[in-house]
């Protein structure tokens, strides 16, 4: 059977759409989570939670896809890039 919404449960989720900035979609970062190092080149990722969307639906995504220049920095201001290559070489 198809599903139905049932006034019994309340509303789906409704994710917002995403902005279209020179045709390209984009989404709002709302918070950067972690980061680590990955691949063989070692690039940077970010675990991102986007703005309107659950925890379900965070993201690991390269740093060059991530276009938040203020929440990075203030990310790396708590947890510096350096942390994560130091920790990998430790062990």
């Amino acid at each position: 059977m198809p599903y139905r919404e049932t006034n019994a449960y309340g509303p789906n989720f409704i994710k917002p759409p995403p902005d279209l900035i020179d045709g390209e979609e984009e989404y709002e970062v709302e918070a950067i989570l972690n980061h680590r190092m990955f691949g063989r080149r070692r690039q940077v990722q970010y675990l991102i939670k986007w703005k309107g969307y659950l925890h379900s639906d965070n993201t690991w995504e390269l740093s060059e896809n991530v276009h938040a220049d203020d929440l990075i920095k203030m990310y790396h201001k708590w947890r510096p890039l350096e942390n994560k290559t130091r920790q990998k070489n430790e062990r």
